[in-house]
C-alpha cells in the first residue's frame, strides 16, 4: 500500500508537471507598427506591402494586443520586460547600455527565468541581452537562464557579429554557454562564422526545442527568442530581395526582406515546436521591444514619432499571444484587444501561466495580464509611466492615466518629444500617398492628449484641459519622488580596459577583474550581502565551529 501510495504521488507530480505551459517569448528588435501583415494600411500599393505571412496566421489564431506599450529604447525595455519594473525603479534607462560601461541590470533585480525556477522550468535564451556584460554575474546564465547563445550589445553586423556600439571601435560579439554553479567568462562562439545572425539565432532555438521535445519532455520550457532582427544594420541574403523588386527606395527593399526572413524564422520555431510534440501545450507570446526606426525606413504609421520618442510610434508597440496551451475563450481568440497594457506586465503574467505564486522579492510595476488576454476581461493597469528621471527642475519623459497621455518636451536618453514630429511612412510610396497631420506646437513644454479619441496625437489639449493637464503633472511629480537616476549618468566613464583590444579574442568580454576596472557593482553587493547576511557575525561562526565539531565527532566514530 506504501508503495502504491509513493506511485501515484510521482505519477500525479510528473502529470503536474507535464500540464504546465511551455512559455516562448519572441521578442523583435526594432519592428515597425505597420510593417506586420495585418496592419498595414489599406491603399498602400501592392508593391509596398511586406510580406509576413507566419506572423499573421499565428495572430488570426490568437488575440491581438492594440494598446500594448513599451519604452522607447532597447535596454530599457529589456530591463522592464526582465524585472517587472520600470527604468525610472531599476536604473536601466532611459539611455541604453553602452559596451563600454561598467554598470548592467543592477544584482539585486530578480528576472524571470530566476523565479520560473521556483516552477522547475528550463530556461533558455537565444539572441540579444543588451542588460550588461561587464562582470560575468551580468550574464543570464547567471540570472536564471539554463544557456545563453547569442550577443551581450545592443546591434551587431548579421554577418561577421562584430559590434561597434556606434563608434570606431569593433569587436566580436557572439557567444554561447551554460549557467554552472559560479558565473564563468562565456567565450565567443565561432560556429556561425559567416552566417547570418538571424539564421544561427533560429537554427540554435530549433535545436533547444528538438533536444527539449526529445530527452525533458516532462519538463516545462521557458524560451526567450530575443531576435537581431530587424535592428539596424541593413542587411539580408539576396533572395529576399526579389520580391520586393517594386519597392524603389534599396534602404526600404533591404529593410522588407528582413522582416520576411524574420517572418520565415519564427515559422521554422512553430514547426520546430510540433515536430517535438510541444506546440499543443505552449503559450508563443511575440512582441516588438519599441516602435521602428526612421532612419532604417521602418513604417509606424499611422503613429506619430519613431524609437527613442514617447511619440506612439516610439512606444505602441506589435504584440499578440497565441498558441493552444493559451487556452484563448471565444470571446478574444481571433480578435483584437484595446486593453491598456505595459511591457513590465510580462513578468508577472508570465508567472502567472507558470503557476509562479510566491511573492515578488521587488516590489512590481507590472500586473497580471492574463485574464485580460484569455478571457477578456477589464484590464487592471490604468497608468503606464514612458520614461521618467529623478526630480532635477527639468521634466523628462511621458505618462498615461486612463484616456490621458502627458508628454514633456525636454529630452533626456530615450524620451525626447521633438516639435514637429510626423506621422511618416516609408519611401516610395508613389501612390495613394497617405494624409499626415501636422504636429501640434507644445504648450508650457508639453502636450496633453486624449489618446483614445485622438490615438495620432494631433490636438493638443494644454489650454482646453487644465485641470486634467495639473493633475497628470501633480502625478508625475509625485512619482518622480521614488524614482532612480539613470546608471547611465552614474557610470560616466567609457572604461579603456573594456576594449575589444585587450583580450585574446579581440571580442566584447567581461573586464571587471582588471585593476582599476570601473565595473565594482558585483563586487560590492557580494560584500554587502554577505555581510548583511551575518556570515561574519560572532554566532554565525560559533554555528559553523559547531558544525564542524559535529562532522568531525561522527567522523571519528
Amino acid at each position: 500500500m506504501q508503495w502504491a501510495l509513493i506511485l501515484l504521488a510521482l505519477a500525479l507530480a510528473c502529470q503536474a508537471a507535464a500540464a504546465k505551459k511551455h512559455v516562448i517569448f519572441v521578442f523583435a528588435d526594432d519592428y515597425g507598427w505597420n510593417d506586420v501583415g495585418y496592419h498595414q494600411v489599406l491603399g498602400q500599393t501592392t508593391n509596398n506591402l511586406i510580406s509576413t505571412p507566419n506572423l499573421d496566421s499565428l495572430a488570426a489564431s490568437g488575440v491581438k494586443l492594440e494598446n500594448y506599450y513599451t519604452q522607447p529604447l532597447c535596454s530599457p525595455s529589456r530591463g522592464a520586460l526582465m524585472t517587472g519594473r520600470y527604468p525610472s525603479h531599476t536604473g536601466i534607462g532611459p539611455m541604453v547600455i553602452s559596451l563600454q560601461k561598467g554598470y548592467g541590470l543592477p544584482p539585486k533585480e530578480v528576472i524571470i527565468p530566476k523565479r520560473l525556477k521556483e516552477a522547475n522550468y528550463a530556461t533558455h535564451i537565444v539572441g540579444k541581452w543588451h542588460l550588461g556584460f561587464c562582470d560575468p554575474h551580468y550574464y543570464p546564465t547567471a540570472r536564471g537562464f539554463d544557456t545563453w547563445f547569442g550577443y551581450s550589445s545592443g546591434m551587431q553586423d548579421y554577418w561577421t557579429h562584430f559590434s561597434d556600439d556606434y563608434s570606431p571601435i569593433k569587436g566580436y560579439d557572439f557567444k554561447t554557454g551554460k549557467a554552472g554553479s559560479e558565473p564563468e567568462l562565456i567565450l565567443p562562439e565561432s560556429k556561425y562564422n559567416g552566417t547570418y545572425g538571424l539564421f544561427a539565432h533560429i537554427s540554435e532555438t530549433v535545436s533547444i526545442i528538438k533536444d527539449h521535445g526529445k530527452n525533458h519532455a516532462d519538463t516545462p520550457m521557458f524560451m526567450y527568442l530575443a531576435l537581431q532582427s530587424v535592428h539596424d544594420p541593413l542587411e539580408v541574403p539576396d533572395k529576399y530581395l526579389a520580391q520586393y523588386a517594386g519597392i524603389t527606395d534599396p534602404n526600404r527593399r533591404i529593410y522588407a526582406g528582413m522582416v520576411t526572413a524574420m517572418d520565415e524564422g519564427i515559422g521554422n520555431v512553430t514547426q520546430a515546436l510540433k515536430d517535438a510534440g510541444m506546440w499543443d501545450n505552449t503559450v508563443l507570446i511575440f512582441a516588438s521591444d519599441n516602435g521602428g526606426p526612421w532612419k532604417a525606413t521602418a513604417d509606424n504609421y499611422p503613429l506619430r514619432g519613431q524609437k527613442a520618442t514617447n511619440w506612439e510610434g516610439g512606444i505602441r508597440a506589435v504584440a499578440f499571444v497565441t498558441g493552444p496551451g493559451a487556452e484563448l475563450s471565444s470571446s478574444v481568440k481571433g480578435k483584437s484587444l484595446n486593453n491598456l497594457m505595459h511591457i513590465t506586465d510580462w513578468h508577472p503574467t508570465i508567472l502567472e501561466i507558470a503557476g509562479v505564486k510566491s511573492s515578488a522579492p521587488n516590489a512590481l510595476d507590472g500586473v497580471s495580464q492574463w485574464s485580460a488576454i484569455t478571457k477578456g476581461t477589464t484590464s487592471p493597469r490604468t497608468r503606464v509611466v514612458y520614461n521618467m528621471s529623478p526630480k532635477s527642475g527639468t521634466l523628462h519623459g511621458a505618462i498615461r492615466e486612463g484616456d490621458w497621455k502627458l508628454i514633456f518636451k525636454s529630452a533626456v536618453g530615450g524620451s525626447a518629444a521633438a516639435e514637429n514630429t510626423v506621422q511618416a511612412y516609408p519611401k516610395g510610396w508613389t501612390t495613394n500617398t497617405p494624409t499626415q497631420t501636422p504636429c501640434p506646437a507644445s504648450i508650457n513644454g508639453a502636450w496633453l492628449f486624449n489618446i483614445v479619441t485622438d490615438p495620432y496625437e494631433t490636438t493638443n489639449l494644454v489650454s482646453t484641459n487644465p485641470d486634467k493637464y495639473q493633475e497628470l503633472l501633480n502625478t508625475f511629480q509625485q512619482l518622480q519622488e521614488s524614482a532612480v537616476p539613470d546608471l547611465n549618468d552614474v557610470y560616466t566613464v567609457y572604461d579603456p580596459l573594456s576594449l575589444p583590444s585587450t583580450n585574446q579574442w579581440n571580442a566584447w568580454m567581461p573586464w571587471s577583474d582588471e585593476p582599476n576596472s570601473t565595473c565594482t557593482a558585483w563586487q560590492e553587493y557580494i560584500s554587502a550581502s554577505w555581510e548583511e547576511s551575518g556570515a561574519m557575525t560572532t554566532a554565525s561562526i560559533s554555528l559553523l565551529a559547531l558544525a564542524v565539531a559535529g562532522v568531525m565527532h561522527i567522523a571519528r566514530l
